[in-house]
């Protein structure tokens, strides 16, 4: 019994501090061009490195490479601009959220790259990362993305950020920001 108790005891302390130790990444936003777009835009950087060109490297045959942000201010249509804002927008535990699109139409019905995000206190984790499959015109009626109709990325690790970092994206999804 002794031994079980000094175990568990063991364990708990673990996680915690396995908790305490979680590897924390850098979001941020920095104006520069892509692969498509000459001109310097709003680029989703983790630790340092543009989310496309991450995504390229773990997975060459997505064609991902040269994909831009979900710039509101660039979305085609007004009301994929307002799902896209309001999602950004929702204090839900758990949702879908778009985070890369095709710069040739910038809208949702050509390549699009969305997060499973969670927020847990004062971080906000990306879960995992797929591809859309969704028909446009589902998602604008039920105003959300859905985790169905995704094919995931597999063997991408989890990324977690601050709410500090995290909000930089906000000159990504807000109107004229």
């Amino acid at each position: 019994m002794d031994v079980v108790k000094k175990r568990s005891t063991w364990i708990l302390k673990f996680e915690q501090s396995e908790e305490k130790n979680k590897i924390i990444n850098k979001i941020s936003v920095e104006e520069m061009a892509s692969k498509f777009i000459e001109e310097d835009h709003p680029t989703i950087l983790i630790d340092g490195r543009p989310l496309d060109l991450i995504l390229n490297d773990l997975f060459p045959n997505e064609l991902l490479l040269g994909l831009i942000p979900m710039i509101t201010d660039w979305i085609s249509l007004e009301e994929e601009t307002k799902l896209v804002e309001d999602v950004y927008e929702a204090n839900q535990e758990l949702k879908i959220l778009p985070i890369l699109m095709c710069p040739d139409d910038c809208d949702l019905s050509c390549t699009l790259v969305v997060a499973e995000v969670e927020t847990i206190h004062d971080q906000i984790k990306w879960l995992r990362i797929g591809i859309d499959m969704n028909n446009p015109k589902e998602l604008i009626e039920q105003n959300r993305f859905f985790e169905t109709n995704v094919k995931w990325l597999n063997n991408m690790s989890a990324m977690t950020f601050s709410k500090d970092d995290y909000k930089s994206l906000d000159k990504i999804y807000r109107k004229n920001n």
